[in-house]
């Protein structure tokens, strides 16, 4: 059996399109979190940083389910808290952060 790997051509396309899919993701994950962070006038923030660490627990749990390399896990330990720090700011901006 031979092995084929892709051509040029081809892993530029995967590039391109991975970099999309991830633009999307970000963007379906912060209207998400914006829902699930209610930001009406009854809006509670202690509820959203619950849910902030939820996420984060959830994040370190699955990196360990996939035996994630510990360069890979501080990644995606990075972007989530990133992600979750830039939507605690914007939601609740005069509210004190924590981590």
């Amino acid at each position: 059996m031979t092995e084929t790997t892709p051509q040029d051509g081809q892993t530029d396309r995967a590039k391109v399109d991975l970099e999309g899919r991830v633009v999307v993701l970000e963007i379906v994950s912060m209207t998400a979190l914006a829902l699930a962070m209610d930001t009406s006038e009854t809006a509670d923030v202690d509820h959203a940083r619950g849910i902030a660490r939820l996420i984060m627990e959830t994040v370190h749990q699955r990196c360990g389910e996939l035996k994630m390399p510990d360069e890979a896990r501080l990644s995606a330990c990075s972007y989530a808290d990133e992600l979750l720090s830039t939507a605690m700011q914007s939601l609740y901006p005069g509210a004190p952060q924590h981590h």
